[in-house]
């Protein structure tokens, strides 16, 4: 480690905050936004990084990098400098229908034992963790309204811990390259395209799209939110989280699984974790985990 400038000090990784006359080490910045959203970043991806959170401070009017440190050591990850810092260190790459065997588990078997188990006036309420930019939470609604054969009573919740994901996921509009994995009958019944001047776009018709809805949520630090689905989808996200921060989203999004649901994690996702009070189910290709309702037992 180089020595300090005269009149100096190096903030590490034990350190709680910063100084303004303080250098920040690189580890002290991966340490804070590590507690904050649970991002790991690699040594290699740092000097990347660094220059994102510069960016960031320019765009702030700020130059001092250790009193930016202290400035962001003081809020929570929810705050909106936070949430604006994490649109440049995250990216939202996604599609529709990226695991294709996990829709076919949904379709085939999830969907049609939830129905059988809900009485006729319950309502399916579905989850997309880490939703990005909508595409996953989108798939998801066609797979339920595909099963039932109509708009029957269910919902999509697609959550992100960006903003501008989210802003994109409402407007429910794609370029030809994005919707290239629907298969064409969902793309006959579920998207119109749209003439705009940078040419053709697709967007998702009004009755889809009301039956989904999308909000920010942080994984690592959900601020007391529990909510309950039947059906909770968590791929391409806890790849990015440390091991510690893997375990506690998992818990937590076990913790919001409803009698009889499904937890479905992406592959490699968490390999190492069990979520608490829920039980592998073996469906081909699929990391699939059910909370046991007595309803149910018994089914595979």
């Amino acid at each position: 480690m180089s020595k300090p400038a005269s009149g100096m000090r190096i903030v590490t990784a034990a350190d709680g905050g910063a100084r303004a006359d303080a250098d920040v080490t690189p580890q002290a910045w991966h340490d804070l936004i590590l507690r904050r959203c649970g991002l790991i970043f690699r040594h290699v991806r740092m000097p990347d990084v660094m220059g994102l959170v510069h960016g960031q401070m320019r765009a702030r009017g700020m130059s001092n990098e250790a009193a930016y440190f202290q400035l962001l050591a003081k809020q929570p990850g929810s705050s909106v400098e936070w949430e604006t810092l994490i649109e440049r260190l995250t990216n939202h790459e996604t599609s529709f229908f990226r695991h294709p065997p996990t829709f076919d588990a949904l379709r085939t078997h999830i969907l049609p034992e939830l129905r059988a188990a809900k009485p006729q006036s319950g309502r399916l309420s579905l989850w997309s963790a880490g939703c990005s930019t909508g595409q996953e939470a989108y798939s998801i609604a066609m797979c339920a309204v595909d099963e039932a054969g109509a708009l029957r009573d269910f919902a999509v919740w697609g959550g992100d811990i960006s903003h501008q994901a989210i802003k994109t996921a409402r407007q429910g509009r794609y370029g030809p390259r994005a919707i290239a994995a629907v298969p064409e009958p969902y793309r006959q019944r579920f998207l119109r395209a749209v003439a705009t001047p940078s040419g053709t776009e697709y967007e998702i018709i009004d009755e889809l799209r009301s039956r989904v809805r999308f909000m920010t949520t942080n994984l690592v630090e959900p601020d007391g939110f529990r909510p309950s689905h039947d059906v909770i989808f968590c791929h391409n996200v806890l790849i990015y989280f440390s091991p510690a921060a893997v375990s506690r989203a998992v818990s937590w999004l076990a913790s919001c699984v409803a009698q009889g649901g499904y937890l479905l994690l992406g592959p490699g996702e968490a390999p190492h974790d069990r979520p608490p009070g829920l039980e592998p189910v073996i469906l081909n290709g699929v990391r699939a985990f059910q909370r046991r309702a007595r309803s149910i037992e018994g089914r595979s």
